[in-house]
């Protein structure tokens, strides 16, 4: 039995569709669709996760209303911890250059 399937249109930087058929070219995915499908199920079930500091950071970047500030975060993580995650995660601690790479 097949999933039912709704068509969405999208329209995406260049930058990004290269993306899309260069990894059809080395066969990660078989078409543009599976790729874009691929990266919306890995960013659901990366949201799904129940971790706090991720569902804050992504909410306020996304302009979502929060249940928690990220001011709540430090009586659930350390500061230094949240610095050396972010750190981890984009190599830096600029907020200028995580921007710039999130919005890429």
């Amino acid at each position: 039995m097949t999933t039912p399937t709704k068509r969405i249109q999208v329209c995406m930087p260049q930058h990004l569709v290269q993306g899309l058929d260069q990894l059809t070219a080395d066969g990660v995915d078989s078409s543009r669709s599976e790729a874009v499908i691929n990266s919306v199920r890995r960013l659901v079930l990366e949201y799904e996760d129940d971790d706090p500091f991720k569902k804050v950071i992504l909410n306020s970047y996304l302009g979502k209303p929060v249940q928690r500030s990220i001011d709540d975060l430090r009586g659930i993580l350390d500061p230094q911890d949240i610095m050396n995650g972010i750190r981890d995660a984009f190599g830096t601690d600029s907020i200028d250059q995580i921007i710039t790479e999130v919005r890429r």
